[in-house]
């Protein structure tokens, strides 16, 4: 299992089902708060898929309840056509 968290300014910003997101790496290991961009399936049932991701507000604000999520691919952080 592993543990991310992510910044949103509102619950409402964080859509359940399929979507995309900055996700940091909470792991322990040699990559732990690395930011990754991807696309994801999110709950709000901390045990509907296989890792944790931990919320929070603006002002770094931890919410009391983990969100579970599955990601499904991870997404280049510039988009293709601004690197030709």
């Amino acid at each position: 299992m592993a543990l991310y968290d992510t910044f949103v300014n509102s619950l409402a910003d964080l859509p359940e089902g399929e979507a995309t997101l900055f996700v940091r790496d909470l792991t322990p290991g040699r990559y732990k708060y690395c930011y990754r961009y991807v696309r994801a399936l999110l709950s709000s049932d901390p045990h509907r898929y296989p890792d944790r991701l931990a919320i929070r507000f603006a002002r770094g604000q931890l919410h009391p309840e983990a969100y579970s999520l599955q990601i499904l691919e991870e997404l280049p952080y510039i988009p293709a056509k601004y690197l030709a």
